[in-house]
Parts: C-alpha cells; sequence; structure tokens
C-alpha cells in the first residue's frame, strides 16, 4: 500500500477566517462610509441655511444703500447698518467658503472608503473562490483516503484469509506427514523376515 497524504483541515479553518476578517473590515468600512455620508448631508443643509442667510444679508444691504441715498441727511447712520452688514455678509461668506471646502473634502473621504471597500469587496470575493478550491481539493484527497482505506480493508481481509488458509494447509500437511511416517513404520515392520519357531 502506498503512502498518502491526507490535507489538514486547518487550511480550510485559515481560509475562512481570513474571509472573517475581510468582511469584518468591509462592514467597518461601510459605516464609516455612511457615517461620512450623514456630515456631508448634514454641511450641505448648513451651506444652503448660509448661503439664504447671505441672499438675505445682501437684500439688506441693497435696501440700506437704497435707504442711504435717500436719506442724506442720515447717511451716516445708515453707513453704520451697511457696514454692518457687509461685516455679516463677509462672515458668512467665510462660513459658506470654509462649509464647502469642508464638505468637498467629506465628499473625497467618503469616495476613498468606497474605493477601499470596493477593494477589500474584490479581496473577499478571491478569498471566497480560494477556499472553495482548497473545499474541493480536500473533498477529493478525503475520497482518495476512502478508496485507499477500502482497498486496504480488502487487502487485510484477502491476508487474513489467506493466513487462514496457511494455517489449514500446514494442518493437512503435519496430518499427511504423520500417516506418512505411520506407513513407512507398517511397510518396515511387513518387511522384517519371519522369525523361526522354535
Amino acid at each position: 500500500m502506498t503512502d498518502h497524504q491526507v490535507v489538514s483541515p486547518q487550511k480550510k479553518t485559515g481560509s475562512t477566517a481570513i474571509v472573517v476578517i475581510i468582511g469584518i473590515v468591509a462592514v467597518v468600512i461601510a459605516i464609516v462610509a455612511a457615517s461620512l455620508g450623514s456630515k456631508v448631508h448634514k454641511l450641505n443643509a448648513r451651506v444652503a441655511d448660509i448661503q439664504s442667510q447671505l441672499a438675505q444679508a445682501k437684500t439688506e444691504n441693497v435696501q440700506l444703500q437704497a435707504q442711504a441715498v435717500e436719506a442724506k441727511a442720515g447717511s451716516a447712520k445708515l453707513q453704520v447698518q451697511v457696514d454692518e452688514a457687509k461685516a455679516v455678509s463677509a462672515k458668512l461668506q467665510a462660513q459658506l467658503d470654509e462649509a464647502m471646502a469642508s464638505c468637498a473634502q467629506l465628499q473625497a473621504q467618503a469616495d476613498e472608503a468606497k474605493a477601499g471597500s470596493d477593494q477589500l469587496q474584490a479581496q473577499m470575493d478571491e478569498a471566497k473562490t480560494g477556499s472553495a478550491k482548497l473545499q474541493a481539493q480536500m473533498d477529493e484527497t478525503m475520497a482518495s483516503c476512502a478508496q485507499l482505506q477500502a482497498q486496504a480493508d480488502e487487502a487485510k481481509a484477502g491476508s487474513a484469509k489467506l493466513q487462514a488458509q496457511v494455517v489449514e494447509a500446514k494442518a493437512r500437511a503435519a496430518e499427511a506427514q504423520a500417516k506418512l511416517a505411520q506407513a513407512e513404520s507398517l511397510i518396515a515392520k511387513l518387511q522384517q523376515p519371519p522369525q523361526a519357531k522354535k
């Protein structure tokens, strides 16, 4: 009987562990991407609100400028209000620019996270394919082992049967040898000359 190698279940366990780890990392990245998406949505709402405030401030600025033109006598007071409105408008514009920059940064992070998720998904698919291939090889090896075991059992059974036949043949040979010795002894007695009677 030739030697054969059995594939250890540890290879299957290792492949399954890799698939599980990659799946967990993909879920974590998906959660992070969802969180970033929520932040982007909030920033978009904030940008819309700031834009509305900016438009309102610009409208007030225009109205104040019109009032300044009409009321030349009170132009100093209105000019202060115009300056304040301009300051508010500039502040809101700065906030809008900052919000837009944050939005762009978060969008880039979301895109990067999605790319990483896609890459991990590809690695997971590749790991699953490798695991399936290893499983097929293991099944094939186990089938070969079962076949070799059956052949070994059959050979053992045949060997035991032959051993019994050998023992029986030896017993018959011993019996025949005894009978032959007995026959030779009888022939020897018969070949002896008869003794003379006194």
